[in-house]
């Protein structure tokens, strides 16, 4: 899927196969693997499992080990954040079905979208 995603004539997932014939699967993926393999079939049940196992543990795993076989430096955290803006009339704080206050804070605060006048919130990814 990241092969298709990334070429320039991304395919639709049913014609995920066709999108390997003539491409060097073998040298890819691995000997024996062909097109006929690579199918919306196997996409699905690949997919079920990787949700299955979550998504971000298998991501974290993933780059873990691929930072450790080309030595990259683990000293270091990136952190992610992103911002919406809201219209409308909300409290600063949001409540859940029980009355709780949640971790989620509505704010007036610099905005990205220069809309000052924009309640927002924000989401951090680590």
């Amino acid at each position: 899927m990241i092969i298709n995603g990334l070429s320039l004539l991304s395919a639709p997932l049913y014609l995920f196969e066709k999108f390997f014939v003539g491409k060097i699967t073998e040298h890819l993926l691995g000997e024996r693997i062909s097109a006929e393999h690579l199918n919306s079939d196997r996409l699905g049940r690949v997919l079920d499992k990787l949700y299955g196992a979550g998504l971000t543990q298998v991501f974290v795993t993933l780059a873990l080990a691929a930072g450790s076989k080309f030595g990259v430096k683990k000293d270091s955290l990136h952190l992610d954040s992103s911002s919406f803006h809201l219209h409308g009339e909300y409290p600063v704080t949001v409540s859940d079905a029980s009355g709780e206050a949640t971790a989620i804070k509505i704010t007036y605060g610099y905005s990205r979208q220069h809309r000052p006048d924009l309640k927002q919130f924000l989401v951090y990814l680590r």
